[in-house]
Parts: structure tokens; sequence; C-alpha cells
């Protein structure tokens, strides 16, 4: 008699298996929960936050789809950020809306986004309101106006919601922002993020294509706000009035300043490099397009503070040489100054200022330039990396000495003069005196 043994297998089968891995899953969630709540409670609400913000942007977009003049912060849209033909603040008009509730406290700060504002810069709404759709609520816009209903039924706020410093909101403030530009009508909505998983693992604030790695950003114009407290030099860029964008730097005199000359498409990469030279200025001359190194030509002096886009020269080789007449001593005299060149919030430096950055710059002296390590290399050195991009001459208007030294404007005057930072191969001189009609290199520093 034969036995026949049966066999029986002990695997799993694939149904066992993916029900054991779903188990497993679930648990080593829990698990994670169990260990770590706290990351796991700011992964959620950051989850919200980027859900709130997503959904906020899909309102105003259909918002400013289906209403012909769209109001995104006032009447006239003044509450938003600039004016119709500018795009930078106005102090005494333009806001930064937060969801934090004004019943909880008031905003008291005035400096924001590097900017003085007049009192009530930040526009908030009590907790009652602060949820509207009718531009009662803290995002100033009617979504109720629209002919189907507000595609959101309550505006969201942020899931913890809190400033901690009233005097001085920052980017580590857990709250929702809103700003508008006026000019374009683009728009910004950002937060903070909080966990390690959206900060660190899979940083989603310097993925989300705005300008600050500080804030998750969305919205059409991610660059309408950069900071919110006081700027801190380095870390942020600022707008020229020539439609260029420039970095800041901290130089060796502790002062904050631009990190190009006015004009430069690049920071220097050596003291002769011509895509940093920047343009020419002509002494107390706006950015009207003169100082273009190959801007066209007109005769002077003529005797308008705003004369049009020409280098003027004067040929005559009758003293002052100045391309205005009579002079004026007043044109670039700080933040305020009539034809001040610089972004807003900067200015031209003064002749002192010169001389304590000369000072402060390791061998950034006459005696000590020379030979391996001219002037001019030391100045390209320094922090503010100054290239050497010579002059443009008041008689023919022709560009001379590029890469042989650097000519840079103060805000100063003396007698019929001007003062200028001047360096060669071997000297410097941050008091040197010139013509106004000469076109020299401008680096603006912050007021």
């Amino acid at each position: 008699m034969k036995l026949r043994i049966k066999k029986i297998s002990s695997g799993f089968t694939l149904l066992e298996l993916l029900i054991v891995i779903g188990i497993l899953g679930v648990l080593s969630v829990a698990l994670v929960f169990v260990l770590n709540p706290s990351e796991s409670l700011k992964k959620a609400r950051d989850s919200q936050r980027i859900s709130d913000l997503t959904t906020l942007k899909k309102a105003i977009e259909i918002y400013k789809t289906n209403v012909r003049y769209p109001k995104l912060a006032g009447a006239d849209n003044t509450g938003c950020k600039g004016t119709a033909l500018t795009a930078d603040w106005q102090p005494a008009t333009d806001h930064i809306y937060y969801s934090y509730p004004s019943d909880t406290g008031v905003i008291s700060a005035t400096v924001l986004d590097g900017t003085t504002f007049s009192a009530g810069v930040a526009v908030q709404k009590t907790k009652a309101n602060a949820g509207k759709t009718d531009g009662t609520g803290w995002l100033p816009i009617d979504f109720s106006s629209l002919s189907g209903g507000s595609p959101v039924s309550t505006l969201p706020v942020d899931p913890v919601n809190t400033i901690a410093n009233l005097a001085s909101p920052a980017n580590t403030d857990l709250v929702y922002r809103y700003i508008c530009s006026e000019k374009d009508l683009t728009f910004e909505l950002n937060a903070t993020l909080e966990s390690t998983a959206f900060t660190s693992t899979d940083n989603k604030m310097a993925k989300d294509g705005g300008n600050n790695a500080n804030y998750y950003e969305v919205g059409t114009g991610l660059g309408v706000i950069s900071f919110e407290g006081p700027p801190i030099c380095g870390a942020y860029i600022v707008s020229g009035l020539d439609g260029l964008t420039y970095g800041t730097v901290t130089g060796e005199d502790g002062k904050c300043w631009l990190d190009r000359n006015l004009g430069a498409t690049q920071v220097a990469t050596s003291y002769s490099d011509t895509a940093s030279y920047g343009h020419y200025y002509q002494w107390g001359r706006y950015a009207d397009g003169h100082q273009i190194s190959n801007s066209s030509t007109i005769v002077g002096p003529v005797s308008t503070d705003t004369p049009s886009a020409n280098f003027i020269t004067n040929s005559s080789g009758v003293s002052p040489n100045d391309w205005r007449t009579p002079q004026n001593d007043n044109l670039w005299q700080g933040v305020n100054g009539t034809n001040n060149p610089c972004p807003s919030g900067f200015r031209l430096p003064t002749q002192t200022e010169w001389q304590t950055l000369v000072t402060a710059i390791g061998g950034f002296t006459t005696a000590t330039c020379g030979g391996t390590s001219t002037c001019r290399q030391v100045a390209y050195g320094s922090r503010l990396k100054l290239p050497s991009g010579g002059l443009r001459g008041y008689e023919s208007a022709g560009v001379n000495n590029l890469g042989s030294s650097g000519m840079y404007w103060s805000s100063i005057t003396t007698n019929i003069y001007s003062y200028y930072l001047y360096f060669l191969s071997s000297g410097v001189v941050p008091y040197n005196s010139s013509t106004r009609g000469n076109g020299f290199s401008v680096r603006c520093i912050k007021n």
C-alpha cells in the first residue's frame, strides 16, 4: 500500500501580503506620530497652509477674470503697493494685509519691507470679521460681488495665527499675509511653514518660485514683497530706477551698499570686468538715459535740473565745465535729493563715507598699494567688488581709462567741483574733486 503525502503550502497569498503591508504602513505612521507628535502636527498645519493659500489664489484669479475692473485693495486699488505708474511703495497709502485679528493685538510696526510707512500700514480685522468674503474680511476683496457668488465660503486664516512681536513682525511669525501691486494688479499671498519635512527635507519655501526662501509664496507677483521687518543687508534685492535688479552687501565699514555699480548687469568678477562697469552719471543727474555709455549727446550747458536723455558736453573749456548753468549743489543730497538716481532707500555716499570705507578696507592706501597688489586689485578684492570702470569725459563724451582706474561720485560738492573716490594701479584718493560734467560710476549706500 502506497502512502500519498499531500504537500501543504505555508506561504502567504498575494492578498494576504498586501493586507500585511497595509497594516505595517498604518502602524509606521502611528509610530511616527507617537514618537514625534510635534513634527506631525506641524506638518499637518503646513499642509493646511499650502491648501489654504492655493484656494485663495484660485479665488482671486476667478475674481480677476470675471470682474472688468478688479479691486484688489480699495475702490481704486490704492491700498496695493505702488501706483498705476510705479511699483515703489507709497508710505502714506499702501498696506500689507494680515490674517492676525486686531482684537488680539494691533500691529504697531511702521517699518515693513524695508520701507518706513505712516501709521496703519498693517491692515487687520477682528476675529468676527476676518473670514468674511464681502471685502470686509482680512482679504480686502469683495468676492460676493461675483454673479455666481463667492468661490470661497469663508476666508481661511493661519492654523496658529500669531505674531510674536507686534512692533516688528518677522518672517518667523505664523500668519497669512497679502500684498498686491497697483501697477499691474499682480498679488502675493504668503505664509511661514514650520515642519522639518517642508522646511528642510522637502523645502517648499525654497522651491515656490518666490524671492524669499523664508516664506511659502503663491500668487501672480511673487516679488511684490521681499521681507517684513527692517532688512538684513545681503539678504534682499532692490529694484533700480533703470529697471535693473540689485543685490545688497555689507561693506568693510559696516554699512549696507548695493552689490554692483548702477547700470551693471553683474557683480564684478575682476577689476576689468566690462559687464560690471555700469553707467556713467554726470554729477547731479537723474537716471534719465544720459548715463548709458553710448547715449546721444548735446552741447551744453543747460539751465534745467531735468534735461533730456542726452549726455551734455561742454567743449568750450570754460570753467566750471558743468552740464548745468547756473550750478545747483543740491541735486544729489540724500534719498530725497531732486535727482537721486539710486533705488528707494539708497543714495549717493558722502565724501566722508568713501573715506571711512577706504580706511576700513585693508591695504587700500597709496602707501601700501603697488607691486603685485595694485590699488585697483584691492578695490576689486573688497566686499563691494569695485571695478575700474574709467569715465566718460565732458568734452567729447568719450569713454576712457577702462580697466585702468575707478572713479566714483560722492554727493558732496566743493566750490565749483564735486568730490569723488579715485583709484588706479598705484594710488587711491577718496576725496579727489572733478568738474561735474564728467560721467563717473555710481555706487549707492543705504540711507
